[in-house]
């Protein structure tokens, strides 16, 4: 059985069906792992100071390990201290979520992490969807929390073309997060 053909962009619809999307969080939820170049990127389109845009978050030097040992695109990230950093909420959802619009920023100045949801590479190599929130599709799709995409696919490869994308682009993006991810660790 085949994805059922979107009723518009996937992403626009999960507020609708679901009552929120991936840029809206639960109290005591991080939103998107941010690097250097990010912030960089980000304060150069915006003209904001980080201060606006990023919070911090202080693990425990285990804690940063294991995020590693999960996430192998953030391999080095925490060489330099184990603080994340991600995108600030406001009023529960990223600063910079417009309701009924989706993300004010341009597709290249989004944090590479919010580019390359709702996919993750495994510790294995392998690809599949976000390890933290849902571990595979059908984790996905019986917990009833994660994305349209996700929840209407049959397999990677639906959830790939309902995002308009293919496994050399995501891979591209996850090469891409993991030279920042070094590199935010060399500081």
């Amino acid at each position: 059985m085949s994805v059922k053909p979107p009723m518009g962009p996937v992403c626009a619809r999960c507020p609708v069906v679901l009552g929120a999307s991936c840029c809206e969080v639960k109290e005591g939820e991080h939103l998107a792992t941010l690097t250097r170049a990010d912030v960089e990127r980000i304060a150069a389109h915006t003209g904001l100071a980080p201060r606006r845009f990023v919070a911090e978050e202080y693990l425990t030097d285990e804690e940063a390990a294991g995020y590693e040992a999960r996430r192998p695109l953030y391999r080095g990230y925490f060489r330099r201290g184990p603080v994340r950093l991600t995108l600030a909420t406001r009023a529960g959802a990223c600063v910079f979520h417009e309701r009924g619009r989706g993300c004010g920023l341009p597709a290249d100045v989004r944090p590479v992490a919010c580019r390359l949801y709702p996919f993750e590479r495994w510790p294995d190599g392998s690809w599949s969807v976000q390890v933290g929130r849902y571990g595979n599709l059908a984790e996905a799709r019986a917990d009833g929390g994660a994305c349209l995409a996700v929840e209407e696919a049959e397999s990677l490869e639906d959830v790939l073309a309902a995002f308009g994308t293919s496994r050399e682009s995501v891979e591209g993006l996850g090469a891409q997060l993991a030279e920042e991810a070094r590199a935010h660790g060399r500081g």
